[in-house]
């Protein structure tokens, strides 16, 4: 019987604008795509979005202070002004 390779995680980050989201995804297994993900994670929370993610999709969310390759999701919301 062979043995199956170990399997990469693909996260996800769902970033909520006025359109309603975008996605981008990552393998952890791929330095490119984290490296564009973690810029844009970065990005948006200059531009004031606040990232919440957790390991698994079941878990609830925590808010994150920086990017976190390995998590399975995570969710960009932009600053609510309220009015």
């Amino acid at each position: 019987m062979m043995d199956k390779a170990p399997q990469s995680l693909v996260g996800e980050m769902s970033i909520m604008d006025k359109s309603g989201h975008k996605e981008l995804k990552w393998n952890t297994d791929k330095l490119e795509e984290i490296a564009v993900a973690k810029d844009t994670f970065d990005n948006l929370v200059k531009r004031g979005y606040t990232g919440f993610g957790s390991k698994t999709k079941a878990e609830a969310k925590h808010t994150l202070k920086e990017f976190d390759p390995t998590m399975e999701e995570v969710v960009m919301v932009p600053r609510t002004v309220g009015g």
